[in-house]
């Protein structure tokens, strides 16, 4: 995968949200390797988790900076208390990647809303949500996705797709993507999967690296290469 340089791109605060396993473990590794520079601000249910992610890192011999930060995404206090901690401390973040995921309606201010404005404080600004093709209406309305038992995973999905548009729609500034891995192997889906998902977290490392705002971000999942996908 050819990145551009850190030579030529400034130094940027990312925050993750539930990185210790699966595709949010193999981003968090990624971005540690292709982008050692940047400032990884971990946000997970407990430090002992963030602890022992980190401890992996290290293990893999990457060096970048990391804070960890406990997050519960069902508590507007710890939403707040995050939030005022990223302020005070660095201002902003330039990039959002939402991959804290729950099997019922999620927590629509923690998964697009609660670091907008800290988004919007930076000059380039990037929200990455972290979906799946069963999102896609258009995809599982006439049948080309095989039934789940996954009901409420299903629903909780296509929900979060109405903040991505309106947030595309009223903030012109903020690049959002919505990434669909595709299926990997990980604890959720009982290491089912057949891809690794380091492999599957390349698609997240590439539109990190993208500097300019272009066409189609809105609406755009990632299946192993860069590809626009129907809602």
């Amino acid at each position: 995968m050819q990145l551009q340089t850190k030579e030529v791109m400034a130094a940027r605060t990312i925050l993750i949200t539930g990185a210790n396993r699966g595709i949010g473990l193999a981003i968090l590794q990624s971005l540690a390797q292709y982008f050692p520079e940047d400032r990884l601000l971990l946000a997970f249910r407990t430090l002992a988790n963030g602890g022992e992610a980190v401890q992996q890192l290290r293990e893999l011999g990457l060096e970048a900076t990391i804070d960890v930060l406990e997050l519960h995404v069902t508590s507007d206090e710890s939403i707040t208390k995050v939030e005022d901690w990223v302020e005070k401390k660095f201002g902003g973040v330039d990039v959002l990647i939402n991959n804290a995921g729950m099997a019922v309606l999620p927590n629509v201010r923690v998964s697009h809303y609660a670091f907008l404005l800290l988004l919007k404080r930076n000059l380039n600004p990037m929200m990455i949500n972290m979906f799946s093709a069963r999102a896609s209406l258009a995809l599982s309305t006439p049948g080309n996705l095989p039934s789940t038992r996954a009901v409420a995973y299903s629903v909780s999905k296509t929900a979060s797709n109405a903040p991505s548009v309106e947030i595309a729609k009223s903030e012109p500034n903020v690049r959002v993507y919505n990434v669909s891995p595709g299926r990997y192997r990980t604890a959720f889906n009982g290491f089912s999967g057949k891809k690794d998902p380091v492999n599957r977290a390349k698609v997240v490392i590439e539109l990190v690296a993208r500097e300019g705002k272009e066409e189609n971000d809105l609406g755009k999942y990632e299946e192993g290469r860069l590809i626009v996908m129907p809602w």
